[in-house]
This record gives C-alpha cells, sequence and structure tokens, in this order.
C-alpha cells in the first residue's frame, strides 16, 4: 500500500501515536497465564524416598486462580516418576475453608502432576500433598500465603479498544480522502 505523497504532515505523528499505543497495551500486566516453564517453584521437599519440588501459577498463590505443578524424583536414582496417584487437600485460615482431596494427574506432561487449587479465601493456607508410588506413601505439607486476586480492569480494556478503533476509523477516513483528492487531481 502507498500512501499519498501530497505532503501529509499527520503520518509521522500516526506512527507515532500508533507505536505509543501499542507500547502502552503490551506493557500491561493482564495476568496472562502462561506455560509451565513460567510457573514459579516455591517448595523443595526431601521426604522418604522422595524428592518433591512443588511449582505455582502465578508467583503468588490467589483465591480460585492458582495452578499447582509438582515434580516426583526418586532420590536414589534422580529419575523423574510418572507413574504416581497424587492427591491434593488444603485447610485455610478459618475451619470452613478446606479442600480435597483433588486428584492431580499428570495427561499434559508427564514428569508434572497438575490441578487448580480452589482457595476460597485469602490468608494462610497449609496445603497437603499425599503421593503414593512403587517406592511408598509419603505426605508433605507447603504453607501458601494465598492473596486476593486481581481482576481485570475492564474500564482499562475498554477504552483501550475504542481508542484503538477511534484511530483506525480515522486513518481508513484520511486514507480514503486522499485517494479522493488523488483521484481528483489525476
Amino acid at each position: 500500500m502507498r500512501f499519498p505523497s501530497n505532503g501529509n504532515k499527520w503520518l509521522p505523528w500516526f506512527f507515532a501515536l500508533l507505536s505509543a499505543a501499542l507500547l502502552g497495551v503490551g506493557s500491561l500486566d493482564m495476568g496472562v497465564a502462561q506455560a509451565n516453564g513460567k510457573a514459579t517453584l516455591v517448595a523443595i521437599h526431601e521426604q522418604g524416598p522422595y524428592r518433591f519440588e512443588v511449582s505455582i501459577l502465578p508467583a503468588r498463590a490467589v483465591v480460585n486462580n492458582t495452578h499447582l505443578s509438582l515434580r516426583v524424583v526418586a532420590l536414589e536414582s534422580e529419575e523423574t516418576l510418572t507413574e504416581a496417584e497424587v492427591n491434593i487437600s488444603a485447610a485455610g485460615p478459618e475451619t470452613v475453608n478446606r479442600f480435597g482431596p483433588i486428584a492431580a494427574d499428570n495427561d499434559v506432561l508427564p514428569q508434572f502432576f497438575e490441578t487448580t487449587l480452589p482457595f476460597s479465601a485469602p490468608g494462610p493456607w497449609r496445603v497437603t500433598i499425599n503421593v503414593i508410588t512403587e517406592l511408598g506413601d509419603e505426605t508433605i505439607q507447603v504453607p501458601m500465603e494465598v492473596r486476593a486476586g486481581q481482576p481485570i480492569n475492564l474500564i482499562l480494556v475498554a477504552a483501550i479498544a475504542v481508542a484503538v478503533v477511534a484511530v483506525g476509523v480515522w486513518t481508513y477516513d484520511r486514507i480514503r480522502a486522499g485517494l479522493r483528492r488523488r483521484r481528483a487531481n489525476a
């Protein structure tokens, strides 16, 4: 696409504004979930014949939206175990804040047993993880400080969407006006 070359001084300003808008939107932290590689390791326990590596996503546990990944390693062979029964339960800051046991499966990545923890309230929680394999049955406890989740600011998202649409309509109108002038002068 070629822009009209009849002295359009607005074109550099348009690209500067568009670049600033894209940088602004790109720098917003909207809490987007990412793959296991971005999970935060929160605990390593060596107990019995195992090493337990517990990771969560997001980096801090939040109400209703914390993903837990568990890697179980045999201490003797340093082999990651993929055959296990893993159950997770938790007790929260009040006696009514409990859940589990919840089964953690390794259907997506065989080396990680995963589940979502349904924390119901912010505060201190004690997560209990029970693992059963051919090497034996072990249980560990991992303390977590659960925070209230941060909802997406819908007003900010709507304002950005309106701004992007407005810039798009304005640009389309400017290009069409330039093409009409060019045809009229030809």
